[in-house]
């Protein structure tokens, strides 16, 4: 029987073209209500996967109340051919913390002080959202 583990298969999780063997992975946890654990947050949070459904899935892992992660939550919600990813990722978050989230990204901080990873979310969230905000 194969498992599915982020820890074990960091490789997979961070290479660019692994979209399939990742979503896998990252669907059996979002099915399976894995929590992850301290290495498999530090390997998430360096994923920058511009999948949709991924970077919703990473945020639900993740579990965590930062901007980026907030971004990651919003677009997650916006998933119409996953429910469980949709539901959970609306449950995780409020119109409050996505209007700062917002803010902080498209206001306050210089695209160009931006990371990868922030870059590739917030240009995920601006394809999600163009007809929902601005």
């Amino acid at each position: 029987m194969k498992t599915y583990s982020i820890e074990n298969s960091e490789g997979t999780v961070l290479r660019p073209n692994s979209e399939f063997e990742r979503r896998i992975i990252f669907q059996y946890y979002l099915d399976n209500d894995i929590k992850i654990n301290s290495k498999e947050k530090e390997i998430l949070l360096k994923t920058d996967v511009s999948e949709h459904e991924s970077i919703g899935i990473i945020g639900c892992l993740l579990n965590d109340s930062t901007h980026l992660n907030t971004l990651r939550l919003a677009i997650g919600s916006k998933n119409l051919s996953n429910k469980k990813l949709s539901n959970l990722a609306s449950s995780l978050f409020n119109a409050e913390e996505l209007e700062k989230a917002d803010t902080v990204y498209f206001v306050e901080k210089n695209v160009d002080d931006l990371t990868r990873v922030e870059n590739i979310i917030t240009s995920e969230y601006l394809a999600a959202f163009s007809s929902y905000k601005r």
